[in-house]
């Protein structure tokens, strides 16, 4: 009997900036690199004969956990193990698409062998493309113990196959956490299904889904989140008080801020691209916005973040993460390695979020208020590798 360990990737960049992922190559988090060094203290001392992993960086970057303490064992990757291709769907945010395609969404999430988008893999065929995949290795690695690493809906696809559910009874088959592991069995050409979802490795500040809700109802939930374009024109006196209020909080007072100066440049910036100036609502409530400077850092491959706000009563809640989140995606689309932003040395909440979301600190410049931090985000899209 050949054993497989089948791990469902670290937490990526879709899954905290709110965003579908399918098979668009999203790097892990910060946070992900920590649960990927959770798992591999899972696997130290579990006897791995073979290591294969989907081609795209988050997963190539959690089977960095099983080398670490079997570093004899070679990393085989096949696209045969992606997560479903969803098409035009792929890094759109998820408050988008309830916007914008509501039924499907709704299939998506409760009967996905009737969702249907345009480029998207006809979902049917995924938990047949998985078991091939696996069932392939095993015959390669006859009564030995394999790694396998692959992705949240594929993995539940095959589960569902494997004990029988069908794609109108999904909900039967709960999702699985950041670096959650099933154990099957493969005898005479047939997958067995030992545990799956186990995720016990991860205490609860590492878990994805101990900061997320959405997961706990059966797939209906509602995202409640919306990126859209702001005016900055027609929403001028909106704007400059986010910025005033985002000034103050870095200064200490107003002193140096012209609001019509930067009132100007978020109009440029807008006429560049209207997605550079972008408003994040919260059940159609104003909650953030970010605004970005397209222009600034393109001999760097740099991309710039002129402002990020949002709004006090909505600060707590992950929010800011998908307002940068949007930066990633958009400057990432312009060709760009890197993400860049400055930050008050005083400003001890905004350089804890930045830094929990893998900002480096890589410089310190002269503000209007004091010194200020010149922080980087690296967005090059590549596998991240446990030290």
């Amino acid at each position: 009997m050949t054993r497989i360990y089948l791990i469902r990737h670290a937490e990526a960049e879709g899954n905290l900036y709110r965003r579908a992922q399918g098979q668009y190559d999203a790097n892990v988090t910060q946070m992900g690199r920590k649960q990927i060094g959770a798992l591999a203290e899972r696997f130290r001392d579990i006897p791995i004969d073979g290591l294969w992993a989907s081609d795209l960086n988050r997963a190539v970057s959690t089977a960095s956990a099983i080398t670490k303490y079997h570093p004899q064992l070679t990393l085989h990757t096949s696209p045969a193990l992606r997560e479903v291709c969803m098409g035009v769907w792929e890094d759109m945010p998820w408050g988008a698409l309830e916007r914008d395609w509501p039924e499907q969404m709704t299939l998506f999430a409760t009967d996905p062998a009737r969702w249907q988008v345009p480029g998207s893999e006809d979902y049917s065929q995924v938990p047949l493309r998985l078991e091939r995949a696996l069932l392939g290795l095993a015959a390669s690695y006859p009564g030995r113990t394999m790694a396998v690493v692959s992705h949240g809906l594929a993995m539940r696809s095959l589960f569902c196959k494997i004990l029988g559910v069908p794609s109108a009874e999904i909900s039967k088959i709960p999702y699985g956490d950041n670096t959650a592991v099933a154990l099957l069995t493969e005898a005479g050409g047939r997958l067995g299904l030992e545990f799956y979802n186990d995720a016990s490795h991860l205490p609860e500040e590492l878990s994805t889904f101990a900061r997320q809700s959405w997961w706990r109802s059966k797939g209906v939930g509602k995202e409640d989140t919306l990126l859209e374009p702001m005016d900055p024109r027609k929403e001028g006196d909106a704007y400059s008080r986010c910025y005033a209020q985002t000034w103050r909080a870095s200064h200490g007072s107003l002193q140096g801020y012209t609001p019509s100066l930067y009132l100007h440049l978020a109009v440029q910036h807008a006429k560049t691209n209207p997605a550079c100036l972008t408003r994040l609502t919260l059940k159609g409530q104003p909650a953030g916005l970010i605004e970005l400077d397209p222009l600034r850092g393109v001999e760097e491959e740099s991309g710039w973040i002129s402002l990020l706000y949002v709004e006090p009563e909505y600060r707590g809640m992950r929010l800011g993460a998908q307002l940068v989140g949007h930066a990633v995606s958009y400057f990432r689309r312009q060709g760009r390695k890197r993400l860049r932003l400055h930050v008050s040395q005083t400003n001890q909440p905004a350089l804890g979020f930045y830094d929990a979301l893998g900002f480096q600190r890589i410089g310190v410049t002269d503000g209007v208020g004091g010194a200020l931090y010149l922080m980087e985000l690296d967005i090059a899209q590549r596998p991240w590798t446990l030290p």
